[in-house]
C-alpha cells in the first residue's frame, strides 16, 4: 500500500476513526493525536497489510487496538489534567452525531466505565452497528459471551443512568 492509496484512505476514512476514537478516549485532542498514530502505524503495518482485506476495518481494527492501549495506560496512570476539551453536553460533538450531548457525555461516561475489551465491545456493537454473530466473528468468543458480555453492557448503562454524573 503506497502514499496515494493511505491518502485516499485518510479522506476516506479520517472522520469515522476519529468519530471512533472520540468515542473511545472522551477527547478531542487526544483522539485527532490517536487518528494520527492510527495512520502511522498503517504506514508501519503497510508491508503486511494484505489486499483482499477490507482496508477500512483494517483501519479500524488498529484505532480499536490503540484506544485500549489508550485507555489501560489511563486506568494505571490516572492523571487529572485540563479536562476543556471533554466530551461535554453542548460540546463540538453534537454537530457531528444525532444523539443529543446528554447522550453523548453518557455513552463517554459508560465507554470510561468499562474495561478495554467491554469498551470494545460497546463500541463495535452500538457505534458501528455489528450483529452478535459479527462481533464473534471478530473477536474469537462464541456468540453466547457475546450476549452475556452485551447484557452486562446494558446492565453498567442502566446503572449509570440512576447514578448522578460527579459534580452535579
Amino acid at each position: 500500500m503506497g502514499d496515494r492509496e493511505l491518502a485516499a484512505l485518510y479522506e476516506r476514512c479520517g472522520f469515522a476513526l476519529y468519530r471512533r476514537c472520540l468515542a473511545y478516549l472522551g477527547s478531542e485532542s487526544e483522539a485527532q493525536d490517536a487518528v494520527q498514530e492510527v495512520f502511522a502505524r498503517a504506514v508501519e503495518a503497510a508491508p503486511r497489510y494484505r489486499p483482499e482485506a477490507d482496508p477500512a476495518a483494517w483501519l479500524r481494527q488498529i484505532a480499536d487496538h490503540l484506544c485500549i492501549d489508550l485507555l489501560r495506560r489511563r486506568r494505571r496512570n490516572p492523571v487529572r489534567g485540563d479536562a476543556s476539551d471533554e466530551v461535554r453536553a453542548g460540546d463540538a460533538l453534537d454537530r457531528f452525531t444525532a444523539p443529543s450531548g446528554e447522550h453523548l457525555v453518557l455513552a463517554h461516561r459508560l465507554i470510561a466505565s468499562l474495561e478495554p475489551e467491554a469498551a470494545r465491545l460497546a463500541v463495535l456493537y452500538f457505534l458501528d452497528g455489528m450483529t452478535q454473530e459479527e462481533l464473534a466473528v471478530e473477536t474469537g468468543l462464541s456468540r453466547r459471551t457475546i450476549g452475556k458480555r452485551l447484557q452486562a453492557i446494558v446492565s453498567a448503562a442502566h446503572t449509570l443512568i440512576a447514578t448522578p454524573e460527579p459534580g452535579t
